[in-house]
């Protein structure tokens, strides 16, 4: 069983300063503290859960609820969370039911991360103390022991929808998510934004439901399409809807983009090899998770109040937008 005897004699220290490093605690250099973090990590070093807990109160978890495992986004921002906490000696129990709120008051966990709109706010006010702190991903709330690490969805759907009408599409439809939503909340705010910006009638933009998914999506194309209002580019809130969107569109004989253009949001893999390959939001899901994991352990170590941190986002163009393109970041 590997001890923190084997880390010193790897790092050339003594067992006080791994001791120190691994607890975040002593007057350690920098540099000394970050070669014994990168030994540790890479020998496989975990500290007795049961020996921190009775020395800390604290069980060496952290709670992750998501709505559920689908999707690639969820897995890309999980396995970047698990990166940033286990090299702190941290372990995280996912949750993705409907017992989550019940799960999140009952406490088993030194800590919360909520990427997840179904859990409401008032709930996150009742647990959430310097002892229980919560990073929030999805949504912003004003409280101290709270943190919020989030993605510009409303700058994102700002910069897709004004896309968009700068490559002449002014007929605009939004294939928007679950209302309960936040990130969708933000990402359809932004669209409608830059539509009125534009001078466009809001009222002659379609919005129609397709709950996340690629089939929904097929669904409310097929309405798009069948209502004939000329529409002439369709903006999803996500990535497996413009997967959709754009599916059931040559089905019905039309083409991306020369008859319609799509756009996404998230960037997730298959965005980039589609044929047509995707124009869409890039969200930098590592950083997202990375940034959620280490907020949440410099919280519980330092007992440091909450933050607001928001990421960037890119617009990235391909095949599945009219011929006029061209690739924008911000922030």
């Amino acid at each position: 069983m590997l001890t923190i005897r084997d880390i010193a004699k790897e790092a050339n220290v003594s067992m006080t300063t791994v001791s120190y490093v691994l607890n975040d605690s002593g007057n350690i250099s920098d540099e000394t503290r970050q070669r014994v973090r990168e030994i540790a990590k890479r020998l496989g070093y975990r500290p007795s859960a049961a020996a921190r807990s009775l020395k800390s109160r604290r069980t060496g978890n952290i709670g992750v609820f998501l709505p559920g495992f689908a999707g690639p986004v969820f897995s890309e921002v999980l396995q970047a969370i698990y990166n940033a906490i286990s090299v702190r000696g941290y372990e995280i129990l996912v949750c993705s039911t409907q017992l989550s709120e019940r799960l999140l008051l009952e406490r088993h966990v030194d800590g919360a991360i909520i990427l997840n709109s179904f859990i409401k706010n008032e709930t996150i006010e009742l647990v959430q103390s310097s002892d229980y702190p919560v990073v929030v991903m999805e949504r912003y709330i004003d409280l101290p022991h709270v943190s919020c690490v989030l993605v510009d969805n409303f700058m994102g759907g700002y910069l897709a929808a004004q896309f968009l009408i700068e490559s002449g599409r002014t007929k605009i439809a939004l294939i928007v998510g679950h209302p309960e939503s936040h990130e969708n909340n933000f990402r359809v705010n932004g669209a409608k934004k830059a539509i009125l910006d534009a001078g466009i009638d809001l009222s002659e933009c379609p919005i129609v439901h397709g709950g996340f998914s690629e089939e929904g999506a097929g669904y409310a194309m097929s309405s798009i399409i069948k209502e004939g209002n000329g529409i002439n580019g369709v903006f999803c809130m996500n990535d497996e809807m413009a997967l959709g969107a754009i599916k059931f569109t040559r089905q019905s004989g039309l083409s991306v983009p020369r008859d319609i253009s799509v756009i996404g949001f998230d960037d997730i893999p298959a965005a980039s090899y589609h044929n047509p390959s995707l124009t869409t939001v890039r969200i930098d899901k590592v950083s997202w998770g990375h940034h959620a994991g280490t907020t949440l352990i410099d919280m519980i170590e330092n007992t440091t109040i909450g933050r607001y941190v928001k990421l960037p986002i890119s617009l990235v163009t391909r095949q599945s937008t009219c011929s006029f393109l061209r690739s924008r970041s911000e922030f």
